[in-house]
């Protein structure tokens, strides 16, 4: 049996319609992927001094952080009490040798700033290796595993002579992530290492926290990562 008239009439714009929908699907633009940046050396990984704006890394900013490029630096402040901020480039790795320039700007020194590798994020959970320093010659480096802090080495914060106190200092960072071997390495002085097979794989960022004092603000400059 023909369909009737009406019918066919039905059908003639439920083809149209699904003509539209198939074409506004495929000229519709997707969000891009964020690859890893290609160099001459194939062991480096990710190079930025922060004077391209649109390198990649977050930019952000409320009443209580600021996460964003400034002046051919990157810029992490904090304005709320105990708390933890970073930035990420949206990039993946396994393995990396996480170099960079940081340096006090404002606020205490009772702080916390440094680096983290293998991040990942599951819904609201957070899991990363971090490395970090504080402006009053701390260091600590462990791990966030679905949003649960450890510290690995040492036992707890402790203070160490490689850290530059000076308000001007910078103060260099190598953080190495390389299979189950992490460490840390302060103005090219190793300060700490553990083992952990609990993270494989990631994200690189820049962090930065306060304790009982709000209002610090930390430069980076010189992100370098390469295969360890």
């Amino acid at each position: 049996m023909k369909p009737s008239p009406r019918w066919r009439s039905v059908l003639g714009l439920a083809v149209i319609a699904i003509v539209i929908v198939v074409a506004w699907v495929a000229l519709t633009p997707r969000p891009p992927v964020r690859r890893a940046p290609r160099y001459d050396d194939p062991n480096l990984l990710l190079l930025d001094d922060f004077s391209n704006v649109e390198s990649g890394w977050d930019s952000y900013s409320d009443l209580e952080k600021t996460l964003n490029y400034d002046n051919g630096q990157y810029v992490i402040a904090l304005d709320v009490l105990d708390k933890i901020v970073w930035a990420t480039p949206q990039l993946d790795f396994t393995n990396v040798k996480f170099d960079v320039d940081t340096a006090y700007f404002a606020g205490p020194v009772n702080n916390e700033f440094g680096v983290m590798c293998r991040y990942t994020q599951q819904g609201e959970a957070h899991s990363f290796y971090f490395f970090v320093i504080s402006s009053d010659g701390y260091y600590a480096l462990g791990k966030v595993i679905q949003n649960k802090r450890t510290i690995l080495d040492p036992a707890d914060y402790a203070l160490s002579a490689a850290i530059k106190l000076g308000e001007t200092d910078i103060n260099h960072l190598t953080a190495t992530c390389d299979g189950s071997q992490m460490s840390l390495a302060i103005n090219g002085a190793p300060v700490g290492a553990f083992q952990d097979t609990e993270l494989t794989h990631g994200d690189v960022g820049l962090l930065a926290g306060t304790f009982d004092e709000a209002g610090v603000k930390i430069h980076f400059d010189n992100v370098e990562v390469r295969r360890p």
